[in-house]
């Protein structure tokens, strides 16, 4: 990695997933099936009558793709961007009715109506997901209330493959596990899990090599500018910074890592990027409070949320934020993470 810059900042570091209002009222029964029951049933499956539907559309989604097709794995790769649904992919569901697989595996591309077509049809389908989506939660296994791990972890666990069998195929273990924590709690996941800084830094850069294995980034100058001159321009608000841009892109991902290589600790922010009509509040215990009034979406292990004005129906503003957190705050709201209860 020695000739890759010192930093490497990616589009998206928690997995986002923007929650269009596909799902709404929706009816969640027995997906996602309990991780356990899930991986006894696969036990015996055979990967020549298995088939994976995936968008590599984050490094998460890459490395499971890679690892897919080692193990020889038939794949369908889905060219959709985050916010990806079945309702979107004619095309490859009418490949997967033509597999001739008895089984498929469909990794965060949720559609409870397609699933339930694919079943109907005689299909065995199971879905790897950790997202909470407007009208649908995947975040959370359904009987015990806990988060899920990492879609990539669950892939691994589902498929059973050791260190040792990624060692065979020619991965390195501990890189492979640090992306699946990086997209499910960011770098204070790593930190967690006896990461030192000088590694993360690592982690980051094979992040963006596997990125540049599906596309090309030809915005990354004009976004990292703007990350640069948004975290510069911040402005103190009780407990939060508030960190703005009116430029078109992406500069979450960026502000997240500044934010923690600056003060090597969770940094409460509430992040605008007006030119793409989203509006976050990362690292706060207020994340499933905000999902649960505003809808939009959570990540990063329930302690962040986003909002996409350009997207939902109902249109929020900074304030409408503030109001809701100074009343949350005030109030000492109680909200569940993680099958835990806390309370400000």
């Amino acid at each position: 990695m020695n000739g890759l810059p010192k930093f490497c900042f990616l589009e998206l570091h928690y997995g986002v997933r923007i929650a269009h209002r596909l799902f709404t009222g929706a009816v969640e029964r027995q997906l996602p099936f309990s991780f356990t029951v899930l991986t006894v049933y696969l036990s015996s499956m055979r990967i020549s009558e298995t088939i994976l539907v995936i968008p590599p559309n984050d490094p998460e989604a890459v490395q499971i793709l890679l690892i897919a097709e080692s193990l020889g794995l038939k794949v369908i790769r889905s060219r959709q961007p985050h916010g990806a649904t079945l309702e979107k992919e004619p095309a490859v569901l009418d490949a997967v009715y033509k597999s001739g697989c008895k089984n498929i595996v469909i990794v965060e591309i949720p559609g409870p109506n397609e699933e339930a077509r694919l079943k109907k049809a005689g299909f065995g389908v199971y879905i790897i997901d950790h997202h909470r989506y407007t009208g649908l939660d995947r975040a959370q296994n359904l009987k015990t209330g806990r988060l899920l791990p990492a879609s990539l972890i669950q892939f691994l666990r589902l498929f059973k493959v050791s260190k040792k069998q990624l060692q065979k195929l020619g991965f390195n273990p501990r890189m492979v596990r640090a992306i699946a924590w990086m997209d499910q709690g960011f770098v204070w996941e790593l930190r967690n899990r006896g990461y030192d800084w000088g590694e993360i830094q690592d982690v980051l850069n094979h992040q963006k090599s596997l990125m540049e294995l599906v596309r090309q980034d030809t915005r990354s100058g004009k976004r990292d500018q703007a990350a640069d001159a948004a975290w510069k321009g911040r402005v103190k608000w009780g407990r939060f910074f508030v960190v703005s841009t009116d430029q078109d892109v992406e500069i979450r991902s960026k502000i997240s890592l500044l934010s923690a290589f600056a003060y090597k600790k969770r940094v409460p922010c509430i992040i605008l990027e007006n030119g793409r009509e989203f509006i976050y509040v990362q690292e706060s215990r207020y994340a499933v409070a905000l999902y649960e009034h505003f809808g939009g979406f959570t990540y990063g292990m329930d302690r962040n949320w986003g909002y996409s004005n350009r997207h939902e129906l109902t249109k929020i503003s900074l304030e409408d934020v503030k109001t809701f957190l100074d009343g949350a705050i005030s109030s000492s709201v109680e909200f569940t993470l993680g099958g835990n209860r806390f309370s400000s």
